[in-house]
């Protein structure tokens, strides 16, 4: 138990109980269409953090994380099967969860957090966390939720909230595209969620994004298909346009799990030199 835990109020001098950040689930797109998604960003001077899903995915100037793959039709644990195709012993789960960390991990082994994908959550994976280094999990969904920040899990692992994503809005409506929806004047640390191709597409609604999946790896089909009207895409560069404009604090989630570990090591070396 983290003596920080009881400080609900208490934030980190270092950072803006405001503060944005900036994420995207890479979702294995095609390197066009992510490349198109990070100049968005490099070009207004804003940082990011990307979660990987697979080999070859650089993303200089900014933080890299996970983005394991625990369904069973995936990537990850097909691999899994197929290194393990001449096993005896029967295949537990576990083996499997760890077979794909380490997988992932190796696609960018500086990484210090996690999102999973489809947002998977199982408590056994905390411990597989911690013994990878790994620090943070950024994978519970909390949309437009007030005053949100970071907790602590078991295994000193740091959880830290999603406050937007860009496919419940396609599927659910919640912003009707308008800046104001995202109610930026409330207090709570505010992580927003951005996907490659939804991005790309300027997606409006699940059904549009959902018939591009045939060709989810053709760029210039993709191009072709983009929404002109209003959609996530014109959502984040009214957001990035508006973060810019005001100065807004914008931070990597890596530096957010920093703050948050130093506050708690403070906090632990004055408690115990109460003591």
């Amino acid at each position: 138990m983290h003596p920080s835990q009881n400080l609900h109020d208490t934030w980190p001098q270092e950072v803006d109980p405001t503060t944005i950040c900036f994420s995207v689930d890479v979702e294995w797109a095609h390197p066009v269409v992510l490349d198109d998604l990070r100049r968005l960003f490099d070009e207004a001077g804003i940082v990011a953090t990307f979660f990987i899903t697979h080999e070859g995915v650089l993303a200089p100037g900014h933080e890299r994380g996970l983005h394991p793959n625990f369904r069973h039709n995936g990537d990850g644990y097909q691999a899994f099967l197929t290194a393990h195709r001449a096993a005896t012993d029967p295949l537990t789960e576990s083996q499997a969860q760890r077979f794909v960390l380490e997988r992932t991990l190796g696609f960018a082994p500086e990484a210090k957090g996690v999102r999973t994908h489809s947002l998977y959550s199982d408590s056994t994976l905390l411990p597989m966390y911690s013994a990878l280094g790994l620090q943070y999990d950024c994978s519970y969904d909390m949309p437009f939720v007030g005053g949100l920040r970071p907790f602590w899990k078991t295994h000193d692992i740091l959880a830290i909230p999603i406050y937007y994503m860009d496919h419940i809005d396609i599927m659910t409506g919640a912003t009707d595209f308008a800046l104001e929806c995202l109610r930026l004047d409330r207090p709570g640390l505010k992580v927003f969620d951005f996907h490659p191709n939804m991005i790309y597409l300027n997606a409006s609604d699940e059904a549009a994004y959902q018939a591009s999946k045939p060709f989810y790896h053709d760029p210039e089909r993709l191009l072709a298909a983009r929404n002109h009207g209003r959609g996530v895409r014109t959502l984040l560069l009214k957001l990035i346009d508006h973060v810019v404009a005001r100065r807004m604090p914008v931070a990597r989630l890596d530096q957010i799990n920093a703050c948050w570990r130093k506050m708690s090591h403070d906090a632990n070396m004055s408690y115990a030199g109460r003591n």
